[in-house]
């Protein structure tokens, strides 16, 4: 386990308290986040790879360097629709550009990916879009009332894939296109969009590029900083 005195003597024992471990240490050297496990309201999860955390992390960034890019590793099998939304948001409003980098993402998470000023895979990585879905309970009003607001969030995530560069110019894994979006309108791009993820969609880092849904895949010099030559 990477480990480094944060303070205290190095010769004496420590205790953690004491020593500062990767994620932190990344975080301060690299600027570099990790967005880890399901996407809950802040009520519900709130330690330092939650999203309601990685959000806060992102505005103090901000106003500590404006400038330097920040990294958001995702891991995440999507979750809360409210906030992804309220990260999303952030990383758009970022002046700091923010590069997303893939390491698995479901659902919610390829939103937030998809957000990116940047948008990085690692070369094994998988992604798989797919629309929100949930149960409704109550009297046929209430039940006309949340139908209807689903089909307007799921309108609204299509339209967010399309204003963040997803083309839906490659479909899943092993399969033909389609179409290609090259000289299609909006409402075509948004109507094949809607079709491939009404299922569990799943692209590679070379079907997500092409789909529009990742600029390209990760190297080194991403994940360490350019090499030094002495």
């Amino acid at each position: 386990m990477f480990r480094q005195p944060a303070h205290g003597d190095r010769d004496k024992t420590l205790t953690n308290d004491s020593y500062e471990f990767s994620q932190a240490y990344l975080t301060r050297t690299r600027r570099i986040l990790f967005l880890r496990g399901i996407i809950l309201p802040a009520y519900e999860r709130m330690d330092v790879f939650s999203a309601a955390s990685v959000g806060d992390d992102i505005m103090a960034m901000n106003i500590e360097d404006p400038v330097t890019p920040i990294y958001l590793y995702i891991d995440s099998p999507g979750g809360d629709v409210t906030s992804g939304l309220a990260l999303y948001d952030i990383i758009k409003l970022s002046r700091a550009p923010v590069i997303t980098v893939a390491i698995s993402c479901a659902s919610m998470a390829t939103i937030v990916l998809a957000a990116g000023h940047e948008r990085l895979s690692l070369s094994h990585s998988r992604a798989m879009m797919h629309l929100p879905s949930g149960g409704v309970q109550g009297d046929v009003d209430q039940i006309q009332i949340r139908s209807n607001l689903l089909q307007t969030i799921k309108a609204e995530l299509v339209d967010l894939y399309i204003e963040c560069g997803v083309t839906a110019d490659c479909p899943k894994i092993g399969a033909k296109p389609a179409f290609s979006s090259t000289g299609k309108t909006k409402a075509q791009i948004h109507k094949q969009i809607l079709s491939d993820i009404n299922r569990e969609f799943w692209l590679n880092p070379i079907s997500a590029q092409t789909y529009g849904l990742i600029d390209r895949v990760i190297n080194d010099d991403d994940l360490f900083g350019p090499a030094v030559i002495t």
